[in-house]
Formats: structure tokens, C-alpha cells, sequence
């Protein structure tokens, strides 16, 4: 009896944005046990649940491994890859050449951004269908974050990063990364780097309506009104900025006085003690936080999806507050001077570079916010290139009434819209009435189980991985890169195959043209050597298409795309440079980067865009409008970050699922006495978009007047109470904090 060969291996971990090193011990084609990589120069040996399971995760026997296609009964049953990529020809041909590309719709979820093919091959199957109908997951939460950070430096990527290991004072809004494990920022072990905080004497204040684990360990802990933090950081600004003359540090030669002016206009109402009632902070602590800040020898202000997705409820009317909360957190950096300084708030220099390290240093073509088209139905307007996904369902199911046009067909990939994005009721409804739906996905999904035609990608550790959307978060530069830990197994297909072919079809369908994933692979291996020989800033400019590409070679897929990039970056590494380093290559600390780091037309910090001064101006009517009393039964929904669990990744894996990973409705013991219920209880919960059936648990935890319910469970949905009704009209998000509903 043969004995099956013991190894180990390296691999970063997929699973969320910390981006661990994981070490693997494998026993033949299993993994046998996953532990944190003490050697990684990232995360230095930490690991969380997620991160464990990952074995569990490659190993899944839930995962589909072989394509399903309905038949003409309508059962979703195997078939070939053969068979399955010409019924999508068919069947999403139909649909172009009969409706046009814009009746087919595109739903990106956010596995795509852990993945290389993701970041390489998706654009090019985006390209080749042809349509302009592109929602994805960054328009449920984030994209209020990458507005306002594109509005003032001129990318969407260019975030200004908390320099968590050398902070003093780190204040967090809406947020839990002790839990969710940083989220627009990439911060691997990021416990162990706020104890090194409190260690070197630093502090830590968190302001949240509900009593996380991150604000159990922090120094303070503020109660917010949920919705309200946009209203609360004006406060803190028109303490720093109209009644300080502030010193903007590294910033000042590249800030507009005009710009200042108009800054002082806006923050003019918002005093501590005009915002004090309806943000239920008391206008003295304001102010203190405000002198902490300005006192302090470094500090970093972060928010994540407590502020990107707020708003505020004004007799009946909900005023969205995301971008507008998103742009003062910057505001506030600047005005501490922590702007572009050590221990402030950095841009990372992502060694594959990205779209803060491309083009001209200093000045860029910047971005149109909101963008220039629009929604059909309601003429939301699009935000950085794709559509609020919160308009997704009414596209699909309201046909023009001269036209008749309307959304007939999806594709989505890596994404399960039916449980993560808003109004879920009405969205599978519309789903339902589809022409057609193709599913990229290993997992029987919600949504996939509407599918005409799924198409599984093979585990994560088939493929290599390389942080290229992560590294312009990441508090430190690095450069790490793992090899597949097995080959693809006979039967399944890599992903970037997958969506090459797709992008083949598609090509097909509009061109008549044939093209093979293999050609497309050339295609676009040679698109982007192109723009790196053009690039004056790349590392190849000078050079010819063929002579990159004869550089890279034998290379293929998305390891020689990352091989160019790597070439053409800042640092001029190249892909066996990070091989050669197992453990990953340090790069370093953040270091400044003002002004090349700008991309905006003016060359300038746009301190004070109108749009978002004007969005502001709208909410002085909260000053004087703040209810005495709610209606009976009446809370504010805000959400929960489970650690366990990815958005609505992982539920089904073992070792991930009871403890703390239960989809339960936390409240106050004293709002659970009003409504006469006990823990454990079936309570309903209702808004003006559905009604959601969910167990009650009794918290100290939660703010009195609120119920907390997390995000991705398809049985206990919480989607199917979030209205669309409220969007936020420049990050496209819609409101999911601060959301009144009723409870019984």
C-alpha cells in the first residue's frame, strides 16, 4: 500500500482583505491542516477562522464541479463544458442580436476583487459583451469611499490610508476590524497592530451605536445615532477648520484658499452644539475629540460601512449621507495636518502598480462624479463606470413603454445578488421574469439556483494569487505572490479559462469573429504590455509590445499580465523576484507620495468639490428637525460584521458555522421589555420594501431605539427590508444604516 507524499505549502489567504500568509500541510491531494505563516512579511503567523478553513473551503463537497444546464424540464442538471458554452451562445446570442448588448446585465460580486482572473480576464469579458448595465457589490457598501476619494486625489483607488503602526490616535467610525479584519484597508493581523498601539502608549476611540469587539477594546466608546456620523464629523470639522486655523501639514501647497473658503461656508451651522442633539454626542465631548486630534503627534480618522452607507431619517424623509461622510473623514485628516505624514493617513505604492501610479505624476484626467450616464427607470446616475445595483430589479422588470427595452438576460459572476444587494423580494421576482441567466459561480447560490446555464470556477487553490487590488489599501508595502497548490483537476476549468471563453462568445456574438480563450489570453497580454510601453511613469516605457512580451516569456494567463505589471510598476520587480521570496518581499512603510499621487485636472487636493459642499448645505435641515419622540415600535436597523463569514460567503462550511456566526436580531434588554418578548423569540421586522421573520437575542451591546442584524444569511435575509428608495445620488449606495423599521 502506497503512502501518499507529505508537503507543505505557502498561500495568501482569499478570503477576506486582510490577506494573511497561510502555511498548508498537504497529504497527497488534501489539505490536512492550515496554520498562519510566521515568516510572511505581512502578516507574521496570524491567522482567523476564515483563514483555517481554507482547506475546507478548496474541499467543500457542496462546490460544483462540472457545469449544470436546465433542461427543457427545468431541472438544472451536468452537462459538458461543450455543451454548456453553446447553450450560452445560443441563448445569450438570442437575446443580443433580438434586444441589443444593453438588455443584458452584469452583476459582479466581490470574490472578483480576490481573485487574479478577476482583476485580468473579467474586464475583458465586460468589454466584449458590450453592455453598459455593470452592477456589482461595491455599489451595496463601499463605493461612497471610492467617490469621494476619486473627487479629491482622481482615482478610485487613491484611498488615503490610516499608518496603523505608527498612529498615536486612531478614531474609527462604523466600523469593526477587530472582527471584519479592516475593509479598505489592509491591515493583516489587524488585533495584533492595535495592541501594538495601545503598547506604545496610543489611543484608540470608536464611535458606534453598538458596543463591538473593537470598541471594547478601545479606549472609548462614543453611542451614535445611527445615520448620523456625517452630521458628527461636520462638528468635528467646524471645530478644526472655522474655529482653528488649521495647519494642513504636507498638504497646504496643493489646497486652493478658495477651496478653504468655501469649506469654512459649509462647516459654518454644524457646531458641536447644533449637531449634539440629533447625533446624541454631547457637544463637549466634540469638542474634546476634535483637541485630542489637533494635539496628538499623529493621528488617522477611518470609516468604513457605518458611514458609507448612513443616512438620515427626516420626518419620513431619508437623506443619504455616505459620500458626504466618506469626504469630511479626509477633510478631517487634512485639517489635523495628517494628510501624506507618517502616522496620519498615506497612499500606498502597490508594487504592480495601479491607477495612482499611472500616467502623468501630479495631474491626471480625474473623474466625473456622478457620472455622466443614467439609469433608465429613474435616471440614478452611474458612478464610476457602473449603475447603483440598487436599480438593478426595476431595470430588469420596468420595459419602456415606447421602446419596450429592459434588462433580458444577466451574467454574473462570483456574486449572489438574491441575498446581498437591497429589496431582495422584488429582485427575485425580477429574475425570475429573465431571458436568460448565466451564473460563474462553484457554489449553488440563491441565485444560481435561477440559473439557465452555471458555470464553476475550480478551487482557489488551483490558481496562483497576487494582491493586486489590495496592495492600493495595504498599511505596508509588499509583494507576495502564491503559486497553485494543485492543478486544476480533470473535469473542471480554471476561471480565467472560463471567462476567456466567455469573452470569446461574447466576441462572436457581436462580431461573427471566432477567438479562442488562448488568443484572447494573447490579446490581452499584448493590450497591456501596450500601455505600459506608452506609460511614461511605467518601468517598460521605451520599450516595444514584442520585446515585453518576449521579456515575459514562456509565461501565459494572468501570470504573465502580472509579470508586465510587475515590470512596468514602481519598484521594477519582476514575477520571479517574488517567486524566488516564498514569504513575500517588504517594501516598506508607507512613505509620502504628495503630489505625484494626484490624478485630479488641477494638480491640486480638491479639498471642497461643489457637489459634495452643496450635499452637505442639504443636511443643515437636520439641525432643526431631530423627532422628540419615535412612533411606537419603531427602531433604527443598523448591521452586524460576523467573522466568520464573508458577505454571504461560507455559510455551509462546518467549522465556521454556531457561536457567534447566528443570524439572531440583537436589542436593548430594556427595548425587549417594552415589546414584551424574551430572548430567543420569533420577532417580525418590517419596512416600507418587506418583512423578515428572525430571532430575537438580548443585547447590552446595542443602543437603545435600535435592532442589529447582520448581512448574508438567504433564510433570515436582512436585504429584504432594505428599501431602494434612498440612494445615495454620488456613491450609488443605498441606505442600510439608520433605517427606520418596525419591530413586533
Amino acid at each position: 500500500m502506497s503512502v501518499e507524499a507529505e508537503r507543505t505549502a505557502l498561500r495568501i489567504c482569499p478570503l477576506c482583505e486582510a490577506n494573511c500568509g497561510l502555511e498548508l500541510q498537504i497529504t497527497g491531494s488534501t489539505v490536512t491542516s492550515v496554520r498562519g505563516d510566521k515568516a510572511d512579511v505581512f502578516s507574521h503567523g496570524f491567522i482567523c477562522p476564515k483563514g483555517v478553513s481554507l482547506g475546507d473551503v478548496a474541499a467543500d463537497p457542496t462546490r460544483v464541479q462540472t457545469p449544470l444546464v436546465r433542461n427543457a424540464a427545468g431541472e438544472l442538471v451536468p452537462a459538458t463544458w461543450e455543451h454548456a458554452f453553446e447553450v450560452v451562445r445560443e441563448r445569450l446570442g438570442t437575446v443580443i442580436r433580438n434586444h441589443g448588448a444593453e438588455s443584458v446585465g452584469m452583476f459582479l460580486g466581490n470574490p472578483n476583487v480576490h481573485s487574479l482572473s478577476g482583476a485580468f480576464m473579467l474586464p475583458a469579458l465586460i468589454k466584449a459583451i458590450g453592455t453598459s448595465q455593470r452592477y456589482s457589490a461595491s455599489t451595496v457598501d463601499q463605493m461612497p469611499k471610492q467617490a469621494a476619494s476619486a473627487m479629491m486625489y482622481g482615482t478610485a483607488l487613491s484611498v488615503a490610508l490610516a499608518d496603523l503602526d505608527r498612529t498615536d490616535y486612531f478614531l474609527v467610525l462604523g466600523a469593526n476590524p477587530l472582527v471584519s479584519n479592516g475593509s479598505m484597508l489592509t491591515a493583516a493581523d489587524f488585533p495584533g497592530r492595535l495592541r501594538s498601539l495601545r503598547k506604545r502608549g496610543g489611543r484608540m476611540v470608536v464611535v458606534d451605536p453598538i458596543r463591538t469587539r473593537t470598541a471594547d477594546f478601545a479606549d472609548e466608546h462614543l453611542e451614535i445615532r445611527p445615520g448620523s456620523d456625517a452630521l458628527w464629523l461636520a462638528g468635528i470639522a467646524h471645530v478644526l477648520v472655522v474655529e482653528a486655523n488649521p495647519d494642513f501639514g504636507a498638504a497646504t501647497d496643493w489646497i486652493d484658499p478658495n477651496a478653504v473658503a468655501s469649506l469654512v461656508s459649509a462647516l459654518a451651522a454644524f457646531t458641536p452644539e447644533a449637531v449634539a442633539e440629533v447625533t446624541g454626542i454631547d457637544a463637549g465631548v466634540t469638542r474634546r475629540i476634535a483637541a485630542e486630534l489637533m494635539a496628538a503627534p499623529s493621528a488617522a480618522v477611518y470609516g468604513r460601512m457605518g458611514t458609507t452607507t448612513s443616512g438620515l431619517s427626516l420626518d419620513g424623509v431619508m437623506l443619504p449621507m455616505g459620500t458626504v461622510a466618506s469626504w469630511l473623514i479626509d477633510v478631517i485628516n487634512i485639517a489635523i495636518g495628517s494628510l501624506d505624514k507618517p502616522g496620519g493617513v498615506m497612499f500606498a505604492l502597490p508594487a504592480a502598480g495601479g491607477p495612482s501610479t499611472e500616467g502623468t505624476p501630479g495631474v491626471g484626467h480625474g473623474v466625473s462624479i456622478p457620472g455622466r450616464r443614467r439609469t433608465r427607470v429613474r435616471g440614478l446616475p452611474s458612478v464610476l463606470g457602473e449603475y447603483p445595483t440598487a436599480a438593478l430589479a426595476e431595470e430588469i422588470d420596468t420595459p419602456d413603454p415606447i421602446s419596450g427595452d429592459h434588462i433580458r438576460a444577466m451574467c454574473v459572476v462570483g456574486g449572489n445578488p438574491l441575498i446581498s444587494t437591497p429589496n431582495s423580494g422584488r429582485l427575485r421576482t425580477a429574475f425570475e421574469s429573465l431571458d436568460f441567466l448565466l451564473s460563474v459561480d462553484p457554489y449553488l447560490t440563491e441565485t444560481n439556483a435561477m440559473a439557465d446555464v452555471i458555470l464553476p470556477v475550480s478551487s482557489p487553490l488551483t490558481r496562483p494569487h497576487f494582491d493586486v487590488v489590495f496592495n492600493n489599501l495595504a498599511i505596508r508595502n509588499q509583494a507576495r505572490y502564491s503559486p497553485a497548490v494543485f492543478p486544476v483537476p480533470t473535469g473542471e476549468m480554471d476561471e480565467a479559462d472560463v471567462l476567456l471563453t466567455l469573452a470569446g462568445i461574447a466576441i462572436e456574438i457581436n462580431t461573427g469573429k471566432k477567438i479562442t480563450a488562448q488568443n484572447m489570453d494573447d490579446v490581452l497580454a499584448a493590450a497591456v504590455a501596450q500601455q505600459a510601453v506608452k506609460d511614461p511613469s511605467s518601468g517598460l516605457h521605451g520599450s516595444t509590445v514584442a520585446q515585453v512580451l518576449e521579456s515575459v516569456a514562456p509565461r501565459l494567463g494572468v501570470d504573465r499580465i502580472l509579470d508586465i505589471r510587475l515590470r512596468s510598476g514602481p519598484y521594477g520587480l519582476t514575477l520571479q523576484d517574488v517567486i524566488d521570496a516564498p514569504h513575500g518581499i517588504d517594501l516598506g512603510a508607507l512613505t509620502p507620495r504628495l503630489p505625484e499621487v494626484l490624478r485630479t485636472p488641477s494638480g491640486q487636493i480638491e479639498l471642497a468639490p461643489q457637489i459634495l459642499v452643496s450635499a452637505l448645505g442639504a443636511a443643515t435641515a437636520a439641525l432643526s428637525s431631530v423627532p422628540n419622540t419615535t412612533p411606537t415600535g419603531q427602531y433604527l436597523l443598523i448591521g452586524r460584521r460576523q467573522l466568520r463569514s464573508n458577505n454571504s460567503w461560507m455559510k455551509d462550511i462546518d467549522n465556521l458555522q454556531g457561536g457567534s456566526n447566528l443570524p439572531t436580531a440583537q436589542m436593548h434588554p430594556l427595548d425587549v421589555a417594552v415589546l414584551g418578548r424574551n430572548s430567543g423569540d420569533m420577532i417580525s421586522v418590517s419596512s416600507s420594501a418587506g418583512e423578515l421573520s428572525i430571532e430575537l437575542a438580548v443585547s447590552d451591546t446595542v443602543s437603545r431605539g435600535c435592532i442589529c442584524i447582520p448581512h448574508g444569511w438567504s433564510d433570515f435575509n436582512v436585504n429584504v427590508l432594505i428599501s431602494v428608495d434612498h440612494v445615495d445620488p454620488l456613491g450609488g449606495t443605498a441606505v442600510l444604516s439608520g433605517l427606520p423599521v418596525m419591530v413586533s
